[in-house]
């Protein structure tokens, strides 16, 4: 009877490289598949996000939620005591048609950035503030939320995305808007706040209801940042690297397309 033979180190060392290899193949598409995973739920939640907006336009004779009290104490997703308290989902204006403070936290994101951010508490998802949550206009005008019927094509404007905003340090807070690439009141640009987390795409809910996952097309950066020690303007790479910017190179995707407020 003869000897068995066992491997040699070569041959393990072969072995062990396969494996190796192999896992790298496979551990991204585990990743991916979470990824997926994630962005099916945060999809859910942004679609109902829109119904409970919807639900107040039916409630409210054909008015968007505002997006913003004039003294800075309400969003559209909550309410505060003063301006240095996080936001909270309880008393505020959709609270009625939700009652689930968990609906607004995309499980793809989480705050980096150690300042917290004027916005505590918006969770994942942010509003069109210039344009269905408010008006095109000067302050405290543009706190004014659009009416339905004033909004040309429902379908295609955009109410919701995933959204966040960077700080001075290249972290991530919460942010409750999602900006067109330009005040229309002063023809300013806008930094982005729509992050695209979800392997490249943002999921937006749109004015009629619906939702569906999309690409970024276009970034610039005004040089702005809020927080952190440097002050160091961002570039256009930096929300690149971030993920932010946005759904096209216009106010297209936002506008109502029909204005009847004195933009003064």
């Amino acid at each position: 009877m003869g000897r068995r033979r066992g491997f040699t180190l070569i041959e393990l060392l072969v072995v062990i490289a396969i494996i190796g290899i192999l896992t790298m193949m496979v551990f991204p598409v585990f990743a991916r598949a979470r990824e997926s995973a994630r962005r099916a739920t945060c999809i859910s939640n942004i679609k109902q996000l829109s119904l409970a907006i919807l639900m107040y336009v039916a409630d409210n004779d054909g008015g968007f939620v505002p997006a913003q009290s004039p003294d800075n104490l309400m969003r559209w997703h909550g309410v505060r005591a003063s301006t240095d308290d996080p936001f909270q989902s309880e008393g505020g204006p959709l609270w009625d048609y939700l009652k689930n403070d968990q609906i607004k936290s995309c499980p793809s994101f989480s705050v980096t950035s150690e300042y917290g951010g004027f916005e505590q508490g918006a969770g994942g998802y942010g509003y069109n503030a210039q344009y269905v949550g408010g008006t095109p206009a000067s302050w405290p005008q543009m706190c004014v939320p659009a009416k339905e019927f004033e909004i040309n094509n429902l379908a295609e404007t955009v109410m919701l995305t995933d959204t966040a905003f960077l700080d001075c340090d290249g972290n991530l807070f919460e942010y409750s808007f999602c900006e067109a690439p330009y005040y229309a009141r002063w023809g300013a640009e806008a930094d982005p706040s729509t992050h695209f987390r979800h392997n490249g795409m943002t999921n937006v809910a749109f004015c009629d209801g619906h939702a569906r996952a999309m690409p970024m097309v276009y970034v610039h950066s005004t040089g702005f940042c809020p927080y952190g020690e440097g002050l160091t303007p961002h570039a256009e790479e930096d929300y690149r690297d971030a993920h932010l910017g946005f759904l096209c190179q216009d106010n297209s995707l936002y506008e109502r397309r029909l204005c009847l407020c004195d933009a003064d």
